[in-house]
């Protein structure tokens, strides 16, 4: 079976290196927060804290000044301008997000219907993964009534080996949908949903979470955790000069459905939702999602 990758990355300009280092803490508490999003905006770099809280990479200084972003479910994303002479170590501290979900009513129906959206049938032979300049891979989803409930969401992911699969670690994010930009707007689900799989179909079941879509429209995401145990390591020739490359897992395959519109979002490290590039027609990503209404 030939396979095909779309890798989401920008070029990188070297004109000097510096080391950005740190922890990333609740600002309550001081306990560390695991697997925060830490990154540059105007030069879209960055990576994920440790599960100790401690991250560093290395900007390549293509700005005097910069302005650090750091954002974790569950915790309010900060911004802080930052200066390349000042190398120190950081500690950073997030406040919790006091989330307040929309108020829902819900209809007491004795037969529920339940449906599938995007329901696809083959994973195809294209997957979308990162090396690191994206953070987060979203699916647009439209439901018949508001208020109806997330249920359980399946997902593709590229896993080659059938004796022993790779192993990933991610997480899922629910969106609602920005009525004005159309891309994903506030969490419709305050929780924490890490997964850890090697399996190639990841079936995840919601029903604990009681996720509620309080209008039409909202979108499934995957976030890359830019960690050591998510890496994939190969070489590659760039203007004749063999370079290691990395990319992280997972990587979601496209879907076998045809759709007029782009359904596919990414996420970059300036906090920025953009629509994918269409890849031989196809506009959606192999995320399906049940509901109940």
């Amino acid at each position: 079976m030939k396979l095909s990758f779309f890798i989401i990355f920008f070029p990188i300009f070297a004109f000097g290196q510096s080391t950005i280092r740190g922890k990333v803490i609740n600002s309550k508490n001081k306990t560390a927060i695991p697997f925060a999003t830490v990154g540059l905006t105007y030069e879209n770099i960055g990576t994920t804290s440790s599960e100790e809280g401690f991250f560093q990479f290395t900007s390549n200084k293509n700005f005097k000044r910069d302005t650090l972003i750091i954002s974790s479910i569950g915790y309010k994303t900060k911004r802080i301008p930052y200066d390349f002479n000042d190398l120190s170590d950081l500690t950073i501290e997030l406040s919790e997000q006091a989330t307040v979900l929309n108020e829902i009513v819900i209809t007491s129906k004795k037969n529920l219907i339940t449906t599938v959206l995007n329901d696809f049938s083959k994973c195809g032979n294209s997957y979308i993964g990162s090396n690191g300049f994206q953070t987060q891979l979203a699916q647009h989803f439209e439901v018949k009534e508001e208020n109806s409930q997330l249920t359980e969401i399946k997902i593709c992911r590229l896993s080659i080996a059938l004796l022993d699969p790779e192993k990933t670690i991610f997480r899922i994010r629910i969106y609602d949908m920005d009525s004005i930009t159309k891309a994903p707007s506030s969490d419709l689900c305050n929780k924490i949903i890490e997964i850890k799989t090697k399996s190639k179909i990841v079936n995840v079941n919601l029903e604990k979470y009681k996720i509620r879509i309080p209008s039409k429209d909202f979108f499934v995401s995957i976030e890359w955790l830019k960690i050591p145990f998510n890496e994939s390591k190969s070489k590659m020739k760039v203007n004749g000069i063999e370079t290691e490359y990395i990319s992280y897992r997972p990587s979601i395959g496209w879907t076998d459905i045809n759709n007029s519109k782009m359904e596919a979002w990414s996420l970059d490290y300036r906090n920025i939702w953009r629509p994918m590039f269409k890849l031989n027609n196809k506009t959606s990503i192999s995320i399906s999602a049940k509901v109940k209404y």
